[in-house]
């Protein structure tokens, strides 16, 4: 199928479906053009997202000896 064929069958599709469809429809579209026009970034977010997610399953004492570990982190080795 040709760029043309697609454009007008999701254009087609997508007609007359609830605006909460087209919402969410519309949220894929995005993810879809950063994954495909900008894959460092997506790969840096994807990255953050799962250490993020890593970080929140720490218990108390955990995040604790992080926050100890990379105490002046910041002033022994400044961003530029």
């Amino acid at each position: 199928m040709t760029a043309q064929t697609y454009e007008k069958l999701i254009n087609e599709s997508i007609k007359g479906l609830p605006l909460n469809v087209l919402a969410e429809i519309a949220d894929f579209i995005y993810f879809i053009r950063k994954r495909a026009y900008k894959p460092e970034f997506f790969e840096e977010e994807l990255q953050s997202e799962l250490l993020n997610t890593e970080l929140s399953h720490l218990t108390s004492d955990e995040e604790l000896h992080l926050e100890k570990e990379f105490e002046g982190y910041d002033k022994l080795y400044p961003r530029r």
